[in-house]
């Protein structure tokens, strides 16, 4: 799998349907075509253009890697397995391992001060005015995080890889390379507790059968809990779980802010019987609950001029 799959585990914490997905290393093609979501596309002129900022910012690199790292280095060298040493590597296509999943890059770019490694990641999404699209950064940080926990598992001393990376994005509206330091050691101890609920992830009986067609695999993953959440949409199971989650009216299809507000009230309908007094609370949480959303209804009502705040 490539890193950005095992970094979804990220974008969905505690979600056991995405966790039985990796756990089963489910084909995704398989997957998209049984709930009729295919992968988008990009576009010629988008894949055009990453192809060139590669070729630019890939002549660039010993430049910026003596800037930000202080490494005297020349161009980058090919590697078939880890280096050691002191340069600039580039190892197309590494076959790595994260616990027992395969993680498949399409290359690795190493820089080496002698006693550790750093890896170099080239994207194409703009840094303008010395700032990135947070969204892709926290995106491009979890997917190194993933890079840099195979390649420890990989290296003989985990310690020689660092969790400091060199990202290299294009300034400004230009194509003219820019590098910034990114480090993603909290992402690293993230992607390990999610790994260790994934190995303890207990698929069911009709998930471990390797040649299970498309819609059985939908029914089979649909058996299995979800968690909707705001990271959802990377997910390749996202069209499905959305639309559950509007069939069922769950609390969390309004975004994480609402779902962490609501606590155990799970459902839109409960969330505003309990807002308006129509339901009576369970307990002192859901008390707690009715409380908040009771101001929160009242300072609506007052904003759209259908009642005071009491």
């Amino acid at each position: 799998m490539d890193p950005r799959r095992i970094a979804g585990l990220l974008d969905a914490p505690g979600c056991r349907r995405r966790q039985a997905l990796d756990a089963a290393q489910v084909d995704l093609g398989l997957l998209a075509d049984a709930i009729g979501a295919p992968p988008g596309g990009q576009s010629p002129y988008a894949r055009e253009r990453d192809g060139t900022f590669t070729h630019l910012a890939t002549a660039r690199l010993p430049e910026l890697v003596g800037r930000h790292l202080g490494i005297d280095c020349a161009a980058a060298v090919e590697t078939s397995e880890l280096p050691v040493g002191a340069g600039l590597w580039l190892w197309r296509e590494p076959k790595l391992r994260l616990r027992d999943l395969p993680v498949t890059p399409g290359q690795i770019v190493l820089a080496g001060d002698g006693t550790r490694l750093f890896p170099v990641e080239i994207r194409s999404y703009a840094c303008l005015d010395g700032h990135a699209d947070p969204t892709k950064v926290a995106g491009t940080a979890r997917e190194l995080a993933v890079v840099v926990a195979a390649l420890r598992q990989a290296a003989p001393v985990p310690e020689r890889v660092s969790s400091r990376c060199l990202l290299v994005l294009p300034r400004n509206f230009g194509l003219a390379p820019v590098g910034t330091l990114l480090d993603v050691a909290p992402q690293v101890r993230r992607l390990g507790w999610s790994l260790d609920r994934l190995d303890a992830v207990d698929l069911p009986a009709r998930l471990r059968v390797p040649e299970l067609g498309g819609p059985a695999l939908v029914d089979a993953l649909t058996a299995v809990e979800a968690r909707f959440g705001d990271g959802c949409p990377s997910c390749p199971m996202y069209t499905h779980c959305r639309q559950d989650a509007e069939q069922t009216g769950t609390v969390a299809r309004a975004g994480g802010a609402a779902a962490n507000l609501c606590g155990p009230v799970g459902t839109a309908v409960h969330a505003l019987a309990l807002a308006h007094g129509e339901r009576t609370p369970s307990g002192e949480a859901e008390q707690a609950i009715a409380d908040e959303l009771a101001r929160a209804a009242a300072a609506y009502g007052w904003a759209t001029g259908g009642r005071s705040i009491p």
